[in-house]
């Protein structure tokens, strides 16, 4: 059995924390209807900030089952994580169109679960993202990871990434393609769902599992650049923002992927020299998974609530409420449900071991716009 991975447990908990704040935020933009001036500089500059979320799961993912199995996948791998893991999609996609459909009148139900579970249009798309590194994997391995070198299959990657999503930033689709028929929604769906928008997370995240000794090898070699490249990228990421390059605020821009891996190298170095981890790091990543499931449909509970009060309340204390309440439910409910037998199969599972690096336990990779 391999030796715990302890790094994981601050991924976890950093990208789920942030994925959570990011979206108190953008409740708070949508409540107050704020789009211009400096507060909403300032809203959607901690947006960009905390975009690194869900790439940096789709890392985490690859990254243990290259580290828990270098050779071949167990069996049962696909048959658990449809369980676990394609079941609470459609769950959670079912209660995201019942809770739209009451949030805005104007949004059907039927059509809304149709989006929802054909064109990934929630919150829970992450999932089929996932998937299709999973099926894609063990191909991978044969093709390709076993024939080429490590340095070139990364480069090819970050061309396909890097152009895939440049596509996507830099063209008008309504300019281009005037005639396609739900443009807006389409353009989002191939932004976003298919997998050489996040291949580059997929390829790296792969060869610093299997090779996670010389990986943090690497990272101690190079640590006093760590903190520096971090700064250079978030600048980028804000100056592309503020400047006008690139105005949409979501993970699939092209200056995030570079971003995201600065955040990746500098918490596995925080996290290696450290003999273990806090105790509330790995209670949060042992939630992650139904913390990040769970609290968009919170807050959209949340929002409701909070209208009434929008006179009385400022931004940040919306933002301050919709963290500690979304994170506190989400928390309170993933344990419940984890209680009752067939609870895994609406939120997926808890990840009971703490860390997904156990070949045992490892049916559920991601204990993780």
């Amino acid at each position: 059995m391999k030796r715990e991975v302890k790094e994981i447990y601050l991924l976890r908990y950093v990208a789920c924390l942030g994925i959570v704040l990011m979206h108190s935020v953008t409740l708070a933009l949508n409540m107050y209807d704020i789009e211009e001036g400096p507060l909403f500089v300032i809203l959607t500059s901690i947006q960009l900030i905390f975009m690194f979320g869900t790439p940096l799961f789709i890392f985490i993912s690859e990254f243990v089952i290259a580290y828990s199995y270098s050779d071949r996948l167990p069996k049962k791998f696909y048959v658990k994580r449809y369980k676990y893991m394609l079941t609470p999609f459609l769950f959670i996609g079912l209660l995201d169109a019942v809770l739209k459909s009451i949030e805005l009148p104007s949004i059907e139900f039927a059509k809304k679960l149709l989006l929802n579970y054909l064109e990934g249009d929630f919150h829970g798309y992450f999932i089929v993202i996932i998937f299709q590194f999973y099926i894609i994997h063990p191909f991978f391995v044969k093709f390709i990871a076993s024939r080429y070198p490590a340095y070139k299959v990364i480069m090819t990657a970050f061309i396909i990434n890097f152009g895939y999503l440049a596509f996507f930033n830099f063209l008008d689709p309504f300019k281009y393609f005037p005639d396609l028929a739900y443009t807006s929604l389409q353009w989002d769906f191939f932004n976003k769902m298919p997998f050489p928008a996040w291949i580059a997370y997929f390829a790296v995240a792969y060869y610093c599992g299997k090779n996670y000794d010389k990986f943090l090898s690497w990272l101690q070699r190079f640590r006093y650049l760590l903190l520096a490249v971090l700064l250079i990228t978030v600048s980028l990421l804000l100056i592309t923002q503020l400047s006008g390059i690139i105005t949409e605020v979501h993970s699939k821009r092209i200056d995030v992927i570079l971003y995201t891996f600065s955040v990746a190298f500098l918490l596995f170095f925080i996290a290696s020299n450290r003999r273990k981890m806090p105790k509330f790091i790995i209670f949060i990543s042992r939630y992650s998974f139904g913390i990040y499931l769970l609290h968009p449909l919170v807050n959209s509970l949340l929002k409701i609530f909070l209208t009434n009060f929008i006179e009385t309340l400022s931004v940040f204390s919306v933002i301050a409420i919709s963290f500690i309440v979304s994170l506190s439910c989400s928390i309170c409910i993933t344990y419940i449900m984890s209680k009752w037998k067939l609870g895994a199969f609406f939120i997926g599972q808890l990840n009971t071991n703490g860390d997904s690096s156990n070949k045992k336990d490892a049916q559920f990779p991601i204990q993780k716009s």
